[in-house]
This record gives C-alpha cells, sequence and structure tokens, in this order.
C-alpha cells in the first residue's frame, strides 16, 4: 500500500501564515484594544484554521483494491472499478477528478507529495478506456503547480510588513 500527505512545503508555508496572523492579531490587540474589529480579524482567520486542519488531516493511500482517501470534507474508499472515468484539470492549479458510477465524485489536488506517483497509479489501475484523451500527454507534461505556494507566501510578506511597519511607528 502506498501512502500520499500534503506536501510538507506547501503545509508549512500555511501554517508560517497562520502564526504570522496570530502575531497580527496580538499586535492588533495591544494598540487598539479587543473591540468588535479585532473579532472580524479573529473571523477571517477561520479560513486559514480550517484550510491548515484539512492539509493536516488528507491522506490518500493506494492498493491494488483501490483507493482511500481521507480529507475533512469528504472521504471513502473507493474500488478501481467503482471509477467510472477519470478527470484532469491542469490550469493554474492541477486537479484530478474520479467520478464514480454511483454518481460521486472524488477531487484530489497536486498538493499531495508524490502527485506523479499517484498519477502513474490510477494509469495502471484505471482501464484506458475510463481515462481522458489527453491523459499520456498530461502525465507525460505534468509539472507541479506552485501557485498556491506563491499566494501564501505573499501573504506572509504583507502581513510581516503590516507587522513590521506597527512596531516601527
Amino acid at each position: 500500500m502506498k501512502e500520499f500527505k500534503t506536501d510538507k512545503v506547501y503545509l508549512l508555508s500555511y501554517l508560517v501564515l497562520s502564526c504570522l496572523y496570530v502575531l497580527f492579531l496580538a499586535v492588533v490587540a495591544f494598540k487598539y484594544g479587543i473591540n468588535l474589529n479585532f473579532f472580524v480579524l479573529v473571523l477571517l482567520m477561520l479560513p486559514i484554521l480550517i484550510r491548515v486542519y484539512s492539509l493536516i488531516k488528507k491522506k490518500i493511500q493506494i492498493s491494488d483494491n483501490g483507493i482511500e482517501i481521507e480529507d475533512i470534507f469528504k472521504s471513502g474508499f473507493v474500488r478501481w472499478s467503482d471509477i467510472d472515468s477519470v478527470g484532469i484539470s491542469m490550469r493554474r492549479k492541477i486537479f484530478l477528478i474520479l467520478s464514480l458510477k454511483d454518481g460521486g465524485a472524488f477531487l484530489i489536488d497536486d498538493n499531495v507529495e508524490g502527485f506523479e506517483d499517484i498519477l502513474k497509479e490510477i494509469e495502471k489501475h484505471v482501464p484506458k478506456d475510463r481515462l481522458p484523451e489527453n491523459w499520456e500527454e498530461a502525465v507525460s507534461s505534468y509539472k507541479p503547480s506552485r501557485s498556491g505556494i506563491f499566494l501564501v507566501l505573499l501573504a506572509i510578506l504583507v502581513i510581516l510588513y503590516v507587522v513590521f511597519k506597527s512596531f516601527m511607528g
């Protein structure tokens, strides 16, 4: 059985963002006190914390019987024979869509370590007629998307700037 978890760099970038946001909240509380605006800023942190939790919990296990996907939003085991079709979206972020015969679907994004190995395992276990026409081209030209990390790093830089400026005056 092969196991895949969230890319460590991706997870680390979100953890750093969370820590800096807490520092930002501490600066706001110190300078302006705890008021309604402070609580609004705390609420704005909830999506970040949910994302961090989902990245920590994400796990994909692949065996000869099927693929098990653990996520905070949708988890389950899918037998290879239950996959009706596989789709792949290769835009700003790369997604793998597993459509099931019962009408359900699972979405796997490429912020998982070894995503390329997941693609190879799917190619190995799912019949060719259930793969998209551009499958071989997509797999051979796959490059990890790093736009998510760049956006998180940009947010980190903005928060660092705001915190730094608040200490300077």
